[in-house]
């Protein structure tokens, strides 16, 4: 293993599917949907609007390849908080030779296969990780919150965790809902067992995506007030 500056850890000898940082802390951030082109979503559209979904049905299994951005704002905010990270360098609609799934899409179940699943599942089991974020990126659509805390219906997490990122978030005026629209997937229901470990997924509207926004510094003071319990 290599450390570079005491921040990333990487095994140099293989290719692995993510990036890692190493926390002083408990908690490990994560952005499943982070890696990939936003562009893919407009090819897909086209191919709908000239009726071709037949022919590519097999190669699109969504139409959406990353969560814009997300990526960035989860390795910013884990550095200034010497978080842990576990970070993918795959989008979710590729494949991977080598691996029996459909698809990398990292928050569901089948990706319990893949190098990133079984790595935070060591951390897990180690003891080096209690509360696991699972930052995600949500349409801009008027009726949707500015940010959903999944939850998983308030199994994933505790209430004293829950409460906290909701009264943090609404300090800040955002609108909050918890579990709508999204639950959460596969990640933090596998992982989120508390009292022993935490997980939360954390959606940002489309709008604080963008350049200029402060939402990596949003995101780690959200971190650094949930450390201090953590």
């Amino acid at each position: 293993m290599v450390k570079l500056k005491g921040v990333l850890t990487m095994n140099l000898n293989i290719v692995e599917g993510y990036i890692e940082i190493e926390g002083k802390n408990k908690i490990l951030i994560t952005a499943l949907h982070g890696f990939g082109s936003d562009r893919f979503k407009d090819v897909i559209d086209k191919i709908r609007e000239l009726g071709l979904d037949y022919a590519f049905s097999e190669l699109v299994p969504s139409r959406s390849a990353v969560d814009f951005l997300t990526w960035e704002i989860a390795f910013k905010a884990a550095v200034a908080t010497n978080s842990w990270a576990i970070l993918p360098t795959i989008s979710k609609v590729d494949s991977v030779d080598g691996l029996e799934i459909p698809n990398y899409n990292l928050n569901k179940e089948y990706a319990k296969e893949t190098p990133l699943w079984k790595r935070i599942g060591e951390l897990v089991v180690k003891g080096k990780v209690k509360l696991i974020i699972d930052i995600h990126g949500m349409k801009n659509i008027s009726s949707w919150p500015d940010i959903c805390v999944s939850t998983n219906g308030l199994s994933s997490a505790s209430k004293n965790t829950i409460s906290r990122v909701v009264k943090y978030f609404e300090k800040l005026k955002f609108n909050v809902a918890l579990d709508k629209p999204f639950k959460g997937g596969a990640l933090i229901r596998y992982f989120g067992k508390p009292p022993k470990v935490e997980a939360l997924g954390i959606e940002l509207k489309r709008n604080l995506r963008f350049f200029k926004t402060n939402t990596p510094k949003i995101m780690a003071d959200l971190i650094r007030e949930l450390s201090s319990e953590i």
